[in-house]
């Protein structure tokens, strides 16, 4: 009786390719603007990402008396793609001074 044992298939090995398709995968992020106009620059931001349906899970806001520069901190469901759009479209946007992928 002759046994033949089953040969099973080698991993397939970690390539650029498959590395972009898990970038594709969606994730909580977080995203951190620095942000100058006090509450009316805090308020266009987020106007930004209501209006634009992102799909916030937290959000966090730090207007200080006195301080030039506030911050709004939010965490997103999105892929790595979205995530650089959504930086993008921060940036673009005169009462931000920076935004960042925390």
């Amino acid at each position: 009786m002759t046994h033949t044992a089953a040969v099973s298939p080698r991993p397939e090995p970690v390539t650029s390719r498959t590395t972009e398709a898990a970038a594709e995968f969606p994730l909580h992020r977080t995203v951190a603007a620095h942000v100058v106009g006090g509450l009316a620059g805090v308020l266009r931001v987020v106007s930004l990402l209501h209006s634009r349906r992102y799909p916030v899970r937290n959000l966090r806001i730090d207007v200080r008396d006195g301080v030039v520069e506030s911050r709004v901190e939010c965490t997103v469901w999105l892929t790595a793609t979205a995530t650089a759009l959504l930086l993008e479209r921060l940036n673009r946007m005169p009462a931000v001074v920076s935004a960042e992928n925390v």
